[in-house]
C-alpha cells in the first residue's frame, strides 16, 4: 500500500465504519429494550441473543483498532511493514462478522422452518447457502491471517463467493417469508391475519435492508477495477454485521409494539400474541 494514497483506499471503509458505530449503537439500545420487555423469552434464545450481541461488540472494538493502526498509528510510524499489511484487528473483525451473519441466518433459517411448517427443501437450501458463506468467509478470514495482504480480502474469488452465497440466502429467506406470511396464505397460521401480516412486513422490510447491503457487496466485487476500486467494497463490509444484528433485534422488539396495538385495538385484558417460535 501506498503512504499516500491511504485515505483514498480506506476512504469507503472509514464511512462504513462511522455508519457501523452508530449501527452498534442502535443496536445496544435494542438490546436493552429486548431484556427489559421479554423477560419470559426461553433461556436458551436470551443466551443466543446475548452470544450474537457480544460478537458485534467484539467486531466493533475491531473495526475501531483496525483503523486507528492504520489512519493514525502507522501515520506515525515509519515502518513498511505497518503500512504493507493489514493489521490483526481485520483478521478478528473478519472472523466476527463472519460468525455474525451466520448466527442470524441460522435465526431465520429456524423462523423459516416454522413458519413453512418445517419444509425441509427451503429451509435446506438457506442453511446450504448461509454455511457456504460462512465458509468461504473463514477462508478469506484465513488467508488474511496468513498473509495480512489486502488482495486476499478484496481480490480473490473466495470472499466474492461468500457475498454471493449470503446474498442469495438473504434473498431466498425474505422471499419465503413473504410468501408463506402474504395475506392470501395467513389462514394457514393460528392468529389473527393483521397481526401476522404486521410480523410479515417487519420480516421482509429488515430481510431486504440485510440482503441490499450483501446485494451491494456482490455489485462492487464484480465492478472493482483491481487498484484502488477494490477498495470500495469495504463499505458495506463494515455495515454487514451490524445490520444483521439490528435486523434481528428489530424483528424480536417488534413483538411489544403489534402486542400493545392488539390490545388497544380490541379492547382485551393483557394477553400475549403468539412469538414466530410458536406459529404452526
Amino acid at each position: 500500500m501506498v503512504a499516500n494514497s491511504v485515505e483514498l483506499m480506506w476512504g469507503p471503509g472509514v464511512i462504513g465504519f462511522m455508519i457501523a458505530t452508530a449501527f452498534y449503537g442502535i443496536a445496544f439500545g435494542q438490546y436493552i429494550f429486548y431484556l427489559r420487555s421479554f423477560p419470559q423469552d426461553s433461556k436458551r434464545l436470551k443466551l443466543f441473543i446475548l452470544m450474537v450481541f457480544c460478537l458485534g461488540t467484539i467486531h466493533e472494538y475491531a473495526l475501531i483498532g483496525m483503523y486507528w493502526s492504520i489512519l493514525i498509528s502507522c501515520r506515525l510510524s515509519t515502518s513498511l511493514e505497518c503500512m504493507a499489511k493489514l493489521p490483526w484487528q481485520m483478521v478478528l473483525g473478519v472472523f466476527m462478522a463472519c460468525w455474525i451473519v451466520f448466527a442470524v441466518q441460522c435465526f431465520y433459517a429456524h423462523r423459516v422452518w416454522i413458519i413453512t411448517e418445517y419444509n425441509r427443501l427451503i429451509t435446506g437450501i438457506i442453511c446450504a447457502f448461509a454455511l457456504t458463506a460462512f465458509v468461504f468467509g473463514t477462508i478469506t478470514g484465513g488467508l488474511i491471517f496468513y498473509t495480512r495482504n489486502p488482495v486476499n480480502l478484496f481480490g480473490k474469488k473466495w470472499c466474492q463467493v461468500s457475498a454471493v452465497a449470503g446474498a442469495l440466502c438473504d434473498i431466498l429467506i425474505t422471499g419465503t417469508v413473504w410468501w408463506f406470511l402474504r395475506p392470501a396464505r395467513t389462514g394457514n397460521v393460528r392468529s389473527k391475519p393483521n397481526y401476522i401480516n404486521q410480523l410479515a412486513q417487519i420480516f421482509v422490510n429488515m430481510g431486504l435492508f440485510t440482503c441490499m447491503v450483501a446485494i451491494a457487496m456482490v455489485v462492487l466485487y464484480q465492478v472493482q477495477d483491481g487498484g484502488l476500486g477494490q477498495f470500495y467494497s469495504a463499505f458495506p463490509g463494515s455495515l454487514l454485521a451490524k445490520t444483521y444484528l439490528n435486523s434481528m433485534m428489530a424483528v424480536l422488539n417488534a413483538r411489544k409494539a403489534i402486542r400493545e396495538r392488539q390490545q388497544l385495538e380490541v379492547g382485551l385484558s393483557p394477553m400475549e400474541l403468539p412469538t414466530i417460535p410458536t406459529i404452526r
